[in-house]
């Protein structure tokens, strides 16, 4: 059994650049110009994405393409949190672009409000994600361990927030979402390319119902008695350091090239595969326990 991985220290080989080069992108990484990283990465792999769907057979480029648009995924979650852009304005209006470009109708701002409610109260009441909180073991039926996917559990939230159920979503970015989607598909199908919509929604269905849940599952969910408040895991293919969870909730605001391993010990990557059927399936893992206080508190005041 695994110990409590907020109780090691980092102690991970420091593999940066030595030297005077070295020096100098340290430097970069904590200018303002950085942020490019993400705005340059988030450009390349938009345009990789409709290039592959373009030119390639979709079954062969739909592997591919899933790991690309997940990836997008990743670095949209940067303006989620405010940080590549100035004013936060101006990072929702990236999203609302990407959540018409994508045709996520809306989900994308459904997300953003989620996901911040999920910082907000990790681990606890409040968080979207604590409805599904149970003792491990307890029986469940087939349909209510389907409702507690994290696909079905977005769904809920996306028609609830339409009614205004939920006020850290903003229905007007949920609607606006949803109009530009229907403006791309009008485009799609008008320059002869009827193929692209039903594409980018399948894209969009498999990486809500496959990776997000598997991260879901990996992230905020151990062994009772684990009394730590996330995981961070290592992976195959990069995922712009999200996988380094433990220091993107201390610290929300730090930019994904910044981010550490808080742990000497990461999980290891079968578990990003393993922790779902623990979660789902097999009922031995659970909810782990909300952030310490003061922890909570410091992570709060640099969301600010």
């Amino acid at each position: 059994m695994r110990p409590p991985s907020s109780t090691y220290p980092l102690s991970e080989p420091d593999l940066r650049p030595a030297g005077r080069l070295g020096e100098r992108w340290r430097r970069f990484l904590h200018c303002r110009h950085a942020a490019w990283l993400t705005h340059g990465s988030l450009l390349i792999l938009t345009v990789c994405l409709f290039l592959l769907l373009l030119r390639l057979s979709f079954w062969i480029a739909f592997l591919p393409c899933a790991i690309v648009q997940h990836r997008v995924g990743v670095l949209l979650h940067e303006y989620i949190h405010g940080i590549p852009l100035p004013r936060y304005k101006l990072n929702l209006y990236v999203l609302a672009v990407w959540d018409g470009l994508l045709l996520m109708f809306g989900l994308l701002a459904l997300f953003r409000g989620t996901h911040l409610a999920h910082h907000r109260w990790l681990n606890m009441e409040g968080d979207p994600g604590f409805p599904a909180r149970r003792p491990a073991q307890e029986k469940r039926g087939f349909l209510r361990t389907i409702a507690e996917l994290e696909a079905i559990h977005h769904l809920r939230c996306f028609l609830e927030s339409l009614r205004g159920k939920h006020s850290y979503v903003l229905p007007s970015w949920v609607i606006v979402g949803a109009l530009q989607s229907i403006l791309w598909i009008v485009f799609w199908v008008s320059i002869g390319h009827a193929e692209m919509p039903p594409k980018l929604m399948l894209l969009a269905l498999y990486n809500t119902l496959i990776p997000v849940s598997l991260r879901g599952a990996v992230e905020h969910h151990s062994y009772p008695g684990d009394f730590s408040f996330a995981n961070e895991y290592t992976v195959l293919i990069p995922l712009f350091n999200l996988n380094r969870h433990i220091h993107h909730h201390e610290d929300p605001r730090s930019p994904w090239y910044l981010l550490e391993y808080r742990t000497s010990r990461p999980l290891h990557t079968l578990h990003y595969f393993t922790h779902w059927f623990r979660v789902y399936l097999w009922r031995n893992y659970v909810l782990m326990q909300p952030m310490p206080r003061q922890r909570r508190d410091d992570a709060a005041d640099s969301h600010r």
